[in-house]
């Protein structure tokens, strides 16, 4: 290249460092009495970037929630190798469902409360103080629910069994939970719909798509294909759960819960 190059390229780059260090310099320079006013590019970049829209996760608090109490899409706690005490409530699909997980309690080391009410619902639950009374007793770290199966049919669900449901989840605090939806023989008015809505990302699994082998009654699933459902939510735990825990698969067949507690059909 032409030394005359050389000197403008050297002019060029002198100028041009000279710019970066003034834009970034807080005040003006004053050279032999004349002020020299800085660039305010620096300043307007450092604007810029405080000013950004605020990200999901720059909002979680020590639970992983948003300021609405929610879990952002996709939210997942590391996995929980830990001992849990598990609290397993709800209707009479737990018949099926928790001798299964019993299993898998034993192969773990976990320790399992089975609460079955029979032909109960949100509302039943929501009207009641079971919840938070079993939550005290049994100080469980762990929470599994089945409900949804007697609201299939229930019209104008969303009005009617929305504050139940956030009742409920209330007093499940920020205890980390699984609700497994109803094994829907027919289609429903909208309990899976609500279900979606108000429970936690991460914590709700649809069962409403799911194929059962049916005993008698055309509802409840058979005892062989209620074990394989839950082995189909433990996988889905472990796969896409908020906050999964570790459930290795046990050999085939069921167990019993540490302990089992049963209410009579609310009148």
């Amino acid at each position: 290249m032409n030394k005359p190059y050389w000197g403008l390229w050297t002019l060029l780059l002198v100028a041009l460092l000279t710019f970066v260090v003034l834009s970034f310099w807080q005040d003006g320079i004053i050279v032999g009495g004349l002020e020299i006013k800085t660039a305010s590019f620096a300043r307007d970049l450092g604007a810029e970037m405080t000013s950004r829209p605020v990200k999901d996760t720059d909002t979680l608090d020590a639970s992983g929630r948003l300021p609405n109490g929610k879990h952002p899409k996709g939210w997942r706690a590391p996995m929980d190798s830990t001992a849990k005490n598990i609290l397993f409530i709800g209707d009479s699909m737990l018949e099926g469902l928790a001798p299964r997980l019993a299993k898998y309690c034993d192969k773990n080391g976990h320790k399992l409360v089975e609460v079955i009410w029979y032909s109960s619902s949100t509302l039943c639950w929501g009207e009641s103080a079971r919840l938070t009374e079993l939550i005290k007793t049994y100080h469980p770290d762990y929470i599994f629910v089945c409900l949804g199966a007697n609201e299939l049919y229930v019209p104008d669900i969303k009005r009617a069994r929305r504050p139940h449901l956030k009742k409920m989840l209330a007093e499940i605090g920020d205890i980390p939970y699984v609700w497994i939806g109803p094994p829907n023989w027919d289609e429903d008015t909208g309990i899976n719909d609500l279900l979606q809505q108000e429970v936690d990302e991460g914590c709700f699994y649809l069962s409403a798509n799911d194929k059962f082998d049916r005993s008698r009654d055309g509802a409840h699933p058979t005892r062989a294909s209620a074990h394989l459902w839950m082995d189909r939510v433990v996988k889905w735990l472990g796969e896409s759960g908020a906050h999964p825990i570790r459930l290795d698969k046990p050999a085939e067949g069921i167990s019993r819960a540490s302990r089992i507690v049963i209410y009579q059909p609310p009148k």
